[in-house]
């Protein structure tokens, strides 16, 4: 029988979402049990990213409204296209919508393309949250292939991984450390995880900066 949380609160439920994410580990069938990098970004958000598919998502929750929201906002950009071209791109985004949970929206000045799937604080259970991590990812993947973004999603992705790593050295992590994160944890080979180092400026336990974009 599943067993749901009835956590009203923002403070309980995502602490419970936080605790989820950061004790998993990589042998984990489930996305909930994979170990994430989550950022506590006030009392009613949370950024996640997992290593090996790096993406941030953003967990947000209303106490009005009892609910989670977690999102991906992609940096794809809809404000410059002619009419006839954004009523194309929206018609296709609305029928997109016909997917369970998940939902496209645009975000900010540019009306850039996100993903959204909300879930209940009363019904939230381990299960619902990696089935919206699911959905999510899903949702992201039929943006690019829908829109032909691969290579602006990539260079999003490398991005997010290299800060990730510039995080680590900057907390203290070795440079062996590091590989041995990059290679259980993100899924290169040795000569990918040196190279990535390389590329971000991490060598003999000295940085050069981030100017370079990492090989992934």
């Amino acid at each position: 029988m599943r067993v749901y949380i009835d956590l009203t609160s923002c403070n309980e439920a995502l602490k419970m979402i936080k605790e989820w994410l950061v004790q998993g580990t990589p042998e984990a069938q489930n996305l909930v049990d994979f170990p994430w990098e989550v950022e506590v970004v006030d009392k009613s958000t949370l950024k996640a990213i997992h290593p090996r598919f790096p993406i941030e998502i953003d967990i947000l929750c209303s106490d009005e409204a009892k609910s989670i929201r977690a999102t991906i906002l992609t940096p794809i950009e809809t404000i410059n296209l002619d009419n006839a071209n954004r009523v194309k791109l929206y018609r296709k985004l609305l029928r997109l919508n016909n997917i369970p949970l998940a939902k496209y929206m645009l975000y900010g000045d540019e009306d850039s393309i996100g993903v959204a799937v909300d879930l209940s604080t009363f019904t939230l259970g381990k299960k619902e949250f990696n089935d919206a991590l699911a959905f999510l990812i899903s949702g992201l993947v039929t943006i690019v292939k829908e829109f032909g973004v691969e290579e602006a999603i990539y260079m999003e992705m490398a991005e997010e991984l290299a800060k990730l790593v510039a995080r680590h050295f900057e907390e203290g992590w070795s440079r062996d450390k590091l590989i041995d994160y990059l290679i259980n944890i993100v899924g290169m080979k040795k000569e990918e995880a040196e190279e990535f180092l390389r590329n971000i400026g991490i060598k003999f336990g000295k940085t050069r900066g981030l100017g370079l974009t990492p090989t992934m």
